[in-house]
């Protein structure tokens, strides 16, 4: 009479047979989808997709077992910020910064500035404290932008202009430049 293995070697043993299922299966998808994408008709449906799905993760997973790191490991330690440039400015250099500009505005003050020129030296400060990410996705624009541009879209929907007048009124500020319409055809 056989004895029966322990249960510890029977799940063991199924972990090996899957890992030797995936990797068989890995390898198959890595060559049969380039090959099945290829075959004719040739054209982008959901079963292209599906393949080119199966080839991303097959190769993904064969890279993983064989570096030990996988494709999406390595393209996010690419994509993230070096760790040096993650303290900058440091806690130094924005100290030196803050006592370089209050000792500006005393001295602005003290030059005799008026208030309004420096309310204007203030607001280009802000503006430059903006992060270079904010500044290039508002384009520039003020505050208050939303409502000027809703109360725009209102006024034009209240003239019988449609979504597509505005569209195309947008697009051609962006493609001219900001110049008026009548302007372009006077030129």
């Amino acid at each position: 009479m056989a004895t029966e293995p322990p249960q510890q070697d029977t799940l063991s043993q199924r972990r090996a047979d899957f890992e030797k299922f995936k990797n068989y299966t890995a390898y198959t998808f890595l060559i049969a989808s380039p090959v099945l994408i290829a075959l004719p008709p040739r054209k982008l449906d959901h079963l292209t997709v599906l393949l080119i799905g199966a080839f991303g993760f097959s190769a993904n997973h064969v890279v993983r077992e064989q570096t030990g790191r996988s494709i999406v490991e390595r393209i996010e330690s690419r994509i993230a910020r070096p760790r040096i440039l993650n303290d900058l400015p440091s806690e130094r250099a924005q100290e030196v910064q803050m006592r370089l500009r209050a000792a500006r505005e005393a001295q602005l003050r003290e030059g005799g500035m008026p208030a309004d020129e420096l309310e204007k030296w203030k607001a280009l400060q802000k503006q430059q404290d903006q992060g270079i990410a904010e500044r290039v996705w508002l384009g520039g624009e003020k505050e208050g932008w939303m409502e000027r541009r809703l109360q725009k879209e209102q006024e034009a929907l209240e003239e019988g202009k449609g979504y597509g007048d505005l569209i195309s009124e947008y697009v051609w500020d962006v493609w001219s430049w900001g110049k008026n319409k009548e302007e372009e055809d006077d030129d």
